[in-house]
């Protein structure tokens, strides 16, 4: 048995031949496509759709905006695009621009324009959310096993590609603020009913360098998780060594759930001075019926109990040990 798969472009002729498969006599391994078989089928029709989509934008831009004028093609060179399914070639024009067009005399790729990032947002979704996930060799790993990516593909790749996506919600962040309390109290009986509150859980961790001394050798994560009385739970994380703006990213999480200046916030934390200088002044604070941040004291007291009885311990077992020698 042979099967050939064709692509055809409607009101046109062209047709292309994208993949040929044949089998013998059925057993389990041959029964419908294989995963590398589907990976060249995939890698192939994206080869094919991508071209076509690209010659036929490109044609429609070979004309002045204003005045309709046909573009004079300087020349061409070739844009490496990243895609979900494959590692794509393009052909790409380079025009004059029109005379009468305000902009500076030149030349202009309308092409390299519109693919200004060279990777498609699918990938780069797929590439965040599994190095989220697990390391950035694993995810290349992932990625090769069940897509058609080239070889070439590595770690350095992804982690840059990360790093790009991280910086832009951070760049759309505003200004950091000491306080984030608008308003004043008259206001905020004016305000609907808010419903209950928001439980907001906050703690921090560090991590340290194996082979490093000094205040280089280590970094804490801060990490939480905000639940409403009805809705999804968020989470978000920071560096607080690094993070210019934690106050503001707190808050612009608790905007998103709908908070209001009337509205209970309970924190949940283990009282270290980093947890509770974030958690402050984003609140009204006082007697007034607005957010009401609270430290969770039992909680905070115990933790604190078990981190000392711990270093009387380590302590304990340092003197037993200088006394054997």
């Amino acid at each position: 048995m042979v099967i050939t798969i064709h692509i055809t472009i409607d009101g046109s002729e062209h047709a292309e031949v994208v993949a040929h498969i044949e089998r013998g006599e059925l057993q389990a391994g041959n029964l419908g496509l294989t995963l590398a078989e589907a990976k060249s089928v995939l890698g192939s029709v994206q080869k094919a759709l991508v071209g076509q989509q690209t010659a036929a934008w490109v044609a429609q831009h070979r004309q002045c905006a204003k005045c309709a004028t046909e573009l004079r093609p300087k020349g061409h060179h070739v844009i490496m695009l990243r895609t979900v399914f494959g590692k794509m070639n393009i052909t790409s024009p380079r025009l004059y621009r029109c005379a009468c067009e305000d902009a500076a005399p030149g030349s202009f790729s309308p092409l390299a324009q519109l693919l200004s990032e060279r990777i498609a947002p699918e990938l780069q979704y797929l590439q965040t959310k599994w190095a989220s996930l697990m390391s950035y060799g694993m995810t290349v790993d992932l990625l090769k096993d069940v897509l058609p990516i080239s070889d070439d593909l590595s770690k350095a790749a992804i982690r840059n590609d990360v790093s790009r996506v991280a910086q832009r919600p951070d760049g759309e962040l505003g200004d950091e603020r000491v306080a984030f309390i608008e308003g004043t109290p008259l206001d905020w009986q004016q305000l609907p009913d808010p419903g209950g509150p928001l439980t907001v859980g906050i703690d921090g961790g560090y991590v340290h360098a194996c082979n490093r001394k000094g205040p280089e050798s280590w970094f804490e994560v801060m990490v939480g998780k905000s639940i409403p009385t009805t809705g999804q739970p968020k989470c978000f994380g920071f560096v607080s060594r690094l993070d210019a703006k934690p106050k503001r990213r707190l808050h612009d999480l608790l905007a998103s759930q709908g908070l209001q200046m009337n509205q209970q916030v309970v924190f949940l934390s283990d009282g270290g001075d980093t947890v509770r200088d974030l958690q402050m002044y984003e609140s009204a604070g006082g007697a007034h019926p607005g957010l009401v941040p609270r430290h969770d004291a039992a909680y905070g007291d115990a933790s604190a109990r078990t981190r000392r009885k711990q270093r009387r311990l380590r302590g304990a077992a340092r003197m037993r040990s200088r006394r054997r020698r």
